[in-house]
């Protein structure tokens, strides 16, 4: 995993303004009557386009990223828009997660650059740090995806639809929606989509395919 730091930090520092931008994740702001007041946590929080929304929104954020430029200007980007969040430098299998704490935990773009075992650890982590009724959200690349040919032909099969690239030494896994199900056995599922998009954001326009899910922990009956 030693790869993932500097592939980030070359992607952060490309560009002077904000990688991903500052507008958060739609599916976020349409869900956010069933978070609960709490605590947010952001595994991967970028430079903070999601955090800042439920900052704004009165909620605790805490986030963790392995790029320290995308730590810095999610710090820098709440100070100017006056919200307080707490945001450190970590690796994500190495992370503790506090358990019982979280009304919600976003994985947005993140968990397909893990292998089956680190993935298995941080769904775990996180399952474990939601509070009952609490929210998780993933958004990740699916089998759909272009690039899922082009690492079948150029990278090392480790299990099926993970991959590993020794050139970045880093590692790809692609998700089915079937797949996240199975992690969330016993979850209530309040939203699933799949969906090809034209990426714009980095380098020359392209597309991916990726599966988007929200999940509840346990059914709440008011």
């Amino acid at each position: 995993m030693s790869g993932n730091k500097e592939i980030w930090e070359k992607q952060y520092g490309q560009i002077e303004d904000y990688l991903w931008g500052l507008e958060p994740i739609q599916t976020l702001i349409d869900y956010l009557p069933l978070v609960k007041d709490g605590k947010v946590l952001d595994l991967g929080i970028g430079e903070g386009r999601n955090a800042l929304y439920f900052a704004h929104k009165g909620f605790e954020v805490e986030g963790i990223d392995i790029s320290e430029t995308a730590i810095k200007r999610s710090l820098t980007a709440a100070k100017e828009i006056g919200v307080t969040i707490k945001a450190e430098v970590n690796d994500l299998t190495k992370c503790e997660i506090e358990e019982n704490t979280y009304s919600l935990i976003i994985l947005a773009n993140v968990l397909n650059f893990f292998n089956d075992e680190d993935i298995k650890g941080i769904i775990n982590k996180a399952k474990k740090g939601l509070i009952p009724g609490g929210l998780i959200y993933i958004n990740a690349f699916d089998v759909n995806d272009p690039s899922y040919d082009k690492n079948v032909k150029n990278a090392q099969t480790q299990s099926e639809n993970t991959f590993y690239r020794p050139k970045s030494d880093t590692y790809i896994h692609f998700f089915t929606q079937n797949e996240l199900d199975h992690h969330f056995n016993g979850y209530e599922k309040i939203k699933a989509s799949e969906t090809l998009l034209l990426d714009i954001g980095h380098g020359e326009p392209h597309y991916h395919s990726t599966v988007e899910v929200l999940y509840q922990k346990y059914r709440i009956k008011e």
